[in-house]
């Protein structure tokens, strides 16, 4: 627990209480306090994009099962040696033999349409026996596809499976380097945003102890302590954004809890769903910690401003009077 000496707990004390009284008393805060909120809703949409490629890369490498084709009349004994082979792999959670009626009911899930049309047609089943494949990690696809290579496996797997893997996954890969640069992109902006929100702060410090030159001249030539000017400016500045942030959460929290309803294609039932879901856990977990770390860089922030944008005030050689 952080102890202050008496003169320090009574100084920052009195700062509060000047900064809560200034704005109670000047109402000249309102368009910066619009101007902070803004940023913060920004600021906080771009977390909600960085949790939204961080819940895509984390879809990619969760899509590791994979659906390997048997050729026409493997016998037992070839499947049983593939699946003991692909089970002692380090890098294989699961592999097991799927017939080819269920992959006609599987298809029947994944992609109704394909089977309407051959229901319509009459056409038989056209999948053959495969083996399912679960890695541990999308990381080892290629491991995987140089151990399918093996001439002895060549010969039970289809080997239009391995053109058709290998482009597979270089999409994918193609795709996760595509979050990856956003999530650099995002945090860029992120940057440039809290830039940004410090000179917010700075202006208004600036402007404020301009408009208050004569009272901090009075200061300085009475010999006030730095702390006891600088400490009302530093108030004033952590109550806005202090309310700037609970404004801006509740206006982000409704936002990304309207999103579904706003964009259907986000709901249960739509393309993005799937990823929307992923999102929302992400977001459980993250928006405390976010909330907790935004609060606790509210006194460096306003104090860092404050400090930036009063100097020329206390080192001015026309208030340096005394």
């Amino acid at each position: 627990m952080l102890h202050l000496e008496p003169g320090w707990k009574l100084l920052l004390q009195r700062g509060i209480r000047r900064g809560v009284r200034t704005l109670r008393r000047e109402h000249d805060w309102l368009g910066t306090l619009g101007a902070l909120t803004g940023i913060f809703i920004l600021l906080q949409l771009l977390g909600l994009g960085l949790a939204t490629a961080t819940a895509g890369e984390t879809l990619l490498k969760e899509r590791t099962e994979l659906q390997l084709e048997l050729r026409a009349g493997t016998n037992d004994r070839d499947i049983s040696d593939l699946m003991t082979a692909l089970q002692d792999l380090p890098y294989v959670a699961k592999a097991a033999f799927m017939t080819r009626e269920q992959a006609y009911d599987r298809a029947r899930r994944a992609d109704p349409e394909l089977i309407g049309f051959l229901e319509e047609y009459g056409l038989s089943n056209p999948f053959n026996d495969a083996v399912t494949v679960t890695l541990t990690s999308l990381e080892h696809y290629r491991e995987l596809l140089g151990t399918l290579e093996d001439p002895q496996w060549q010969s039970i797997v289809d080997p239009s499976f391995l053109s058709d893997a290998t482009a597979e996954q270089e999409y994918v890969e193609g795709l996760m380097e595509l979050t990856k640069g956003i999530r650099s992109l995002v945090l860029f902006v992120l940057g440039i945003g809290t830039v940004t929100l410090l000179f917010v702060v700075v202006n208004l410090t600036r402007t404020r102890a301009l408009s208050r030159s004569e009272e901090v001249l009075v200061e300085r030539i009475a010999g006030a302590q730095t702390a006891t000017i600088l400490l009302p400016f530093a108030a004033e500045a952590s109550i806005l954004l202090l309310i700037a942030t609970i404004v801006s959460f509740v206006v982000t929290v409704l936002l990304a809890t309207a999103a579904p309803l706003l964009v259907p294609a986000l709901g249960s039932g739509g393309v993005l769903g799937e990823l929307w879901g992923m999102v929302r856990i992400i977001l459980y977990s993250m928006i405390p910690w976010a909330f907790l770390v935004e609060l606790l860089l509210i006194p460096v922030i306003a104090s860092t401003g404050a400090w930036i944008g009063i100097a020329p005030q206390i080192r001015s050689p026309r208030i340096a009077m005394s």
